[in-house]
């Protein structure tokens, strides 16, 4: 008779199973939660006015997780469609998903952490305002409370999920292969145009292309959200200048491609075949050249400070030299490392 401990699929009635819906479902709620507590502290004025993190390095974090909490959390959820109460649950399905909320959890947890830094440092405190500021304070407690309280939930949930059988059915798997039964979930029967989409994901030639040329994919879709942001910037307070219009899309784009590429490695959204050494530390190190530059957008005027050329980044100009500098550096650094750790 099989352990228990050591299946891969979860029959009806399984321990683990409420114990996942339950971190799901606290995930969930503080991701919409936070979602809407970003929006009104950063895109409403009289709101972002008195705000303690509405400036760098704080608000860089958010100007990230405002976007991929919601994002991460929509794919995950609608994931959790094929998690049905009355059917088996494959292993590897609901720890990908679980990952994937923890993920969303951790990326709220590292907000409010800036943000409650933020408070202790009194940041901005010429701006704070006696009706708003102590409301924005306030509202970080609860939030607080339901991000620890999903981090508890997903300790218990990933504690109770059975250890996978090796060399069993259903031991791997990735965010692809669920993508036809979705489609079918989906889909019209009704509707040729939803037959037919169900019919182009299922061909293993489209799965297999994503999974061969996942991060130049990775890349595109990057630069393509990096100029959606740039652009609605500049539509909300005016042209900025090529520049650093310029500037604004890389660092977005940086970001959004390293979140891509270390999500893709933990969540296992395409699995890649297999690498040289080579290829695998560039990847890497592009990687952390992409994470660098909304690190330098964040930290610019400590970095500034280090080199010993003032203050404060004073121009557009100077933001973007320290901004690829520094991107380039880590990535260099980042190659080295990795491709010397490869050859041993």
């Amino acid at each position: 008779m099989r352990d228990d401990l050591t299946i891969n699929q979860l029959e009806v009635g399984h321990p683990a199973r409420p114990a996942a819906a339950a971190a799901l479902l606290t995930s969930a709620a503080g991701a919409a939660a936070f979602t809407l507590f970003a929006y009104l502290t950063t895109q409403v004025r009289v709101v972002r006015a008195g705000s303690p993190w509405q400036d760098d390095p704080y608000d860089a974090v958010v100007t990230f997780t405002m976007f991929f909490v919601p994002l991460l959390g929509a794919l995950g959820g609608a994931r959790t469609l094929l998690c049905r109460r009355d059917r088996p649950l494959p292993r590897y399905r609901i720890e990908q998903v679980l990952r994937a909320a923890l993920v969303c959890t951790l990326l709220v947890a590292a907000t409010l952490a800036t943000d409650w830094a933020a408070v202790a440092a009194r940041a901005d405190r010429a701006s704070w305002d006696s009706g708003t500021t102590p409301w924005l304070i306030a509202s970080l407690l609860p939030l607080t409370g339901v991000t620890v309280e999903s981090l508890l939930l997903h300790r218990r949930a990933i504690r109770r999920l059975p250890k996978p059988v090796r060399g069993a059915e259903d031991t791997s798997g990735d965010w692809l292969d669920d993508l036809v039964p979705l489609a079918n979930l989906l889909a019209d029967p009704r509707s040729r145009t939803g037959r037919a989409l169900a019919v182009l994901i299922g061909r293993g030639k489209v799965l297999g292309f994503v999974r061969l040329r996942f991060a130049p994919l990775a890349a595109a879709a990057a630069v393509a959200a990096g100029l959606l942001v740039a652009t609605g910037l500049a539509s909300g307070e005016g042209w900025p200048g090529v520049l650093l219009f310029t500037v604004e899309t890389a660092v977005f784009a940086g970001g959004t491609f390293a979140f891509a590429m270390i999500c893709n490695s933990a969540l296992r959204f395409a699995a890649s075949p297999p690498a040289s050494r080579t290829r695998r530390a560039a990847r890497i190190a592009t990687t952390a050249g992409a994470s660098a530059l909304p690190a330098s957008l964040a930290l610019r005027d400590t970095a500034w400070q280090l080199l010993g050329l003032g203050n404060q980044v004073d121009s557009i100009g100077q933001w973007a030299a320290i901004t690829l500098a520094f991107a380039l550096l880590m990535g260099a650094l980042t190659f080295g490392v990795t491709a010397t750790a490869t050859r041993k």
